[in-house]
């Protein structure tokens, strides 16, 4: 019996609520290379067919009403849109929309800013999730997830940051500045609002290895998903992805049957995992040494005191190669047809289409994309839990990481550990909370408040802003701001 025929004898458990975000200093992403003399890229937009941009009454009498239906219908069409093949041709086939787009180094680090219409190689400048920081900043432990992402712009929101000089630190700096010397209210303390046509992407992937790698498992790679059922790991521990039991076994090269079984090394333990092929994923080639050094580059990391090297991306022991693959994991998607900005995410799973992530997929969803599930965040209260707590929507390659382990103090206040936080969170309440300074030291006005906790609805004059410059519900703007050496 294969993992589709089993899932639907089983009734998976509803997801359980959402917790906050926390921004901590860590070490900014090594430049990039200049772009190389050959570079074929051209940035495109989502297609004029995808219900792009929305209204926004349209959108906010979505929420009102709590129509899921449609808020769900209208984060299928953005997917459709983001993954539809754009003109843009890597090793002989179309490559996605959002592949095209601008990465972090490439706005933050100013390549494209005098020349935005360059173009570029197609490549992953792939970072550590900055949630997966908080863990050491609030309980003092190390453990770092294990997990590659990064962040994309389209050409509106990448060109509004080159125009108000928001990729320099300065630029924030005086204009916190002058909030502090003008005496400016908290809802007043931000940025300039991003254009309604702006959208933001993390991106995360998985590294595949190729079937002649003695890194493979007889030519397998085993893929963690997440099962809303899983029960809370052993000794206040984490349930991030290198805790979860159930496992496929990626096949790159069709060696196995498409569904049969194999048996996998999981996480530690010995299973019987079901075999799939790349068709079931979005997937990229590690075809040349410039791929795979994009990849190594971010795959290892020394995690402070510990000394720890923690691998990202990757199972235990293995490292990119030629020839391996990368797949795509999960997206969170956010754009500006509101002025809270929407918020979407998506998840790779063997059951796509079992309720509630498979919800009212749309027929323009196409290919290996239909193999995701998504959640929405349109609101930080509603659609509410079944136990009445606030709105939740979480990815389980990103969030379930965000629970602290251990008791912390905050103020005159203590908290208790919670390490299911992450699977009770919601994406539009962490976002609200970006703010610059991002991190400081203790005692300093910094957004690294540390909040791991759903409180639903957050003011826009709420104390949490005092000293502080909100940055449009973008984290990135706050973190990645880079210090410039004077002209």
């Amino acid at each position: 019996m294969n993992l589709q025929t089993i899932a639907k004898t089983v009734a998976l458990a509803g997801f359980a609520l959402i917790a906050g975000f926390v921004a901590c200093q860590r070490p900014m992403a090594p430049a990039p290379a200049a772009p190389k003399s050959n570079a074929s890229l051209a940035v495109e937009d989502i297609p004029t067919d995808s219900d792009y941009p929305a209204d926004s009454n349209v959108l906010i009498g979505m929420i009102d009403q709590g129509d899921r239906r449609a808020m769900r219908e209208h984060a299928w069409h953005l997917w459709a849109g983001l993954t539809a093949p754009s003109r843009e041709v890597v090793d002989g086939q179309p490559i996605p929309v959002f592949e095209t787009w601008y990465s972090i180094p490439e706005v933050f680090d100013d390549f494209y800013r005098n020349n935005p219409d360059a173009r570029r190689r197609i490549s992953h400048p792939t970072e550590l999730p900055r949630q997966s920081f908080h863990i050491r900043n609030l309980t003092g432990e190390n453990r770092i997830s294990p997990v590659m992402s990064f962040v994309k712009f389209n050409r509106s929101a990448a060109q509004f940051i080159w125009d108000k000089k928001y990729y320099e630190r300065k630029t924030l700096d005086d204009l916190n500045k002058s909030f502090d010397g003008g005496d400016t209210p908290n809802e007043r303390r931000e940025i300039s609002p991003f254009p309604k046509e702006s959208v933001a992407l993390k991106v995360v992937f998985w590294l595949i290895k190729n079937g002649s790698s003695p890194q493979s498992q007889s030519g397998l790679t085993a893929l963690p998903y997440w099962d809303p059922a899983y029960s809370p790991p052993l000794n206040n521990d984490l349930p991030t992805h290198d805790s979860w039991s159930k496992c496929v076994a990626v096949d790159p090269e069709q060696r196995y049957a498409s569904g049969s079984i194999a048996t996998i090394n999981c996480n530690g333990n010995s299973i019987q995992a079901e075999v799939m092929h790349l068709d079931r994923f979005y997937s990229y080639k590690l075809a040349s040494a410039e791929d795979v050094d994009d990849a190594s580059r971010f795959l290892k990391m020394v995690s402070g005191a510990s000394g720890k090297e923690e691998r990202m991306v990757s199972n235990d022991g293995q490292t990119p190669e030629l020839g391996d693959h990368i797949v795509l994991t999960a997206m969170h998607v956010t754009t500006k047809e509101m002025d809270n900005w929407t918020f979407q995410t998506f998840w790779w799973t063997p059951f796509p289409d079992l309720p509630p992530g498979g919800d009212f997929r749309t027929d323009n969803v196409r290919g290996q994309f239909r193999n995701y599930q998504m959640c929405t965040a349109y609101d930080m209260v509603t659609p509410r839990a079944a136990d009445g707590s606030p709105a939740i929507c979480f990815n389980p390659y990103l969030e379930t990481d965000l629970g602290p382990t251990k008791s912390y103090v905050l103020g005159d206040q203590t908290f208790p550990p919670d390490p299911m936080a992450g699977t009770r969170s919601n994406c539009m309440t962490c976002h609200a909370r970006a703010g610059y300074p991002a991190f400081g030291e203790p005692g300093s006005r910094s957004a690294n408040f540390g909040r791991v906790f759903n409180e639903g609805y957050i003011r826009p004059d709420d104390h949490i802003f005092d000293g502080l410059t909100k940055t449009d519900f973008l984290w990135s703007i706050a973190l990645q701001a880079q210090p410039r050496p004077p002209k």
